[in-house]
This record gives C-alpha cells, sequence and structure tokens, in this order.
C-alpha cells in the first residue's frame, strides 16, 4: 500500500512536466540577414538563329483622288523689253529681171524742160505700182542693171563709156534715162543689151538697229540680207 502512493505523486509530476514542454512559446525577434553571395557568372551567348526568308510585297494601294485645282495666281510683272531684233523682210517688194524690150512705154528720145537741164535724153518707163507716195516719202527704192559685160549688177546710177544709165522712181512707175554729160545730147542712144531691176524698201525699215545701212551694202549683201533670191 505504502508503495502505490508514491507512484501517484510522481506519474502527476511526468503528465505536468509534459503539458508545459508542448506548448509553444512567443516568437522571438528576426535574425539578422546574412551576406550577400557572390554575383553568378553570365552565361554564353547561344549562336544566332538563320537569316528569316524575305516577305513578299504588299499590293499597291489604289491612286488617290486628284485635288482641287488651286486659286489662279496672280500675274507677275512685266519683263524688261528686249533688245530690237533684226529688220524683217516681209514688207520688202522686188521685180524679177526684165530686159529693155519689157519697158511698158519705150525708149524714145525727150527733151527735158529748159527749167530742169538743156539736155536731150533717151527715156523709157516701167509701171510699178508697189511704188506709192509713202514709199516715196518715207521708203528706198533701189534699181539695178546687170549684162554679160559687168561682173555682178550694179546700182544705178552706172557710168560707162561717158553714159549714164540713171532711174527716178514716180508714183506708180520708174522713170529710166540715158543722158550725155558731156554733149548734153544723149539721142539716139536706145540700149537693148541690159536687164533691171527693182528692189523697195518700205519706211522705217532703215530704222536705228539695223546691222548696216542698205544703202551702204552691195547687190550680194542687200538680197542675202532681205532674203531675195538673186
Amino acid at each position: 500500500m505504502k508503495k502505490g502512493y508514491l507512484l501517484f505523486p510522481l506519474l502527476f509530476s511526468i503528465i505536468i512536466l509534459a503539458v508545459n514542454c508542448t506548448k509553444e512559446g512567443p516568437e522571438g525577434p528576426p535574425g539578422l540577414g546574412g551576406t550577400q553571395g557572390p554575383p553568378g557568372t553570365t552565361g554564353a551567348t547561344g549562336p544566332q538563329g538563320p537569316k528569316g526568308d524575305t516577305g513578299t510585297n504588299g499590293a499597291t494601294g489604289a491612286n488617290g483622288a486628284n485635288g482641287a485645282d488651286g486659286a489662279t495666281g496672280a500675274n507677275g510683272a512685266d519683263g524688261a523689253t528686249g533688245p530690237q531684233g533684226p529688220a524683217g523682210t516681209a514688207n520688202v517688194i522686188y521685180s524679177t529681171w526684165f530686159s529693155d524690150d519689157d519697158m511698158d512705154i519705150p525708149w524714145a528720145d525727150s527733151t527735158l524742160p529748159p527749167t530742169v537741164s538743156p539736155d536731150i535724153i533717151s527715156r523709157a518707163f516701167k509701171f510699178a505700182p508697189d511704188i506709192t507716195t509713202g514709199i516715196l516719202d518715207s521708203g528706198i527704192v533701189f534699181c539695178y542693171i546687170r549684162n554679160p559685160s559687168l561682173i555682178s549688177p550694179s546700182m544705178l546710177p552706172y557710168t560707162q563709156d561717158g553714159i549714164e544709165v540713171n532711174f527716178a522712181p514716180q508714183d506708180g512707175s520708174i522713170l529710166f534715162y540715158i543722158r550725155n554729160p558731156t554733149s548734153h545730147d544723149a539721142s539716139g542712144i536706145w540700149p537693148s543689151f541690159f536687164e533691171y531691176r527693182y528692189i523697195i524698201i518700205p519706211g522705217g525699215m532703215p530704222a536705228s538697229g539695223r546691222i548696216r545701212d542698205p544703202r551702204t551694202m552691195n547687190y550680194q549683201e542687200l538680197c542675202k540680207t532681205y532674203n531675195i533670191p538673186l
């Protein structure tokens, strides 16, 4: 009996101790952070992959509609007047070559009025309706003669063997005449071996700006300047 009483207090103590040991105590403070470890090494770069195929071009888009016309701009200022151009040739008048037999009033002797000259001349007329009062007032009329003995056409007046061949433009015609400046008598000298041509340059064409005055040109130069067939 006495031995049983001793075991009970011992068993009770064990139970109390077990209970106290299984009860969780309060959470302790956080521990200090550990030191950071060294960085890891970078891994090697892998090889580049193969180039991809080129993609196909996309379809061309439709043209957009034209925009509306803009407003008309203001007129610019007039430019400076350019230099005067070369002489024109549209108004130059010229005849074909004609012979003594083509005169409209044939050669004949004529006595000049005493108030003009005491000469007796031979004269003939060629009608030229393009010779007007305006041409006589401000234009120029040239006359040329030629024959096989002349190197080139010669401008009237022309003198050969003391005999002078000359002309006088009139309204609607040209007077051709022959005179002898020495004897003042050219009666009976009726030529039949010349050819004649007249060229009319209207007034205003020999104005400033021309390279040369046509009166200083020979026959070839005049024809070339005014596009006249030789």
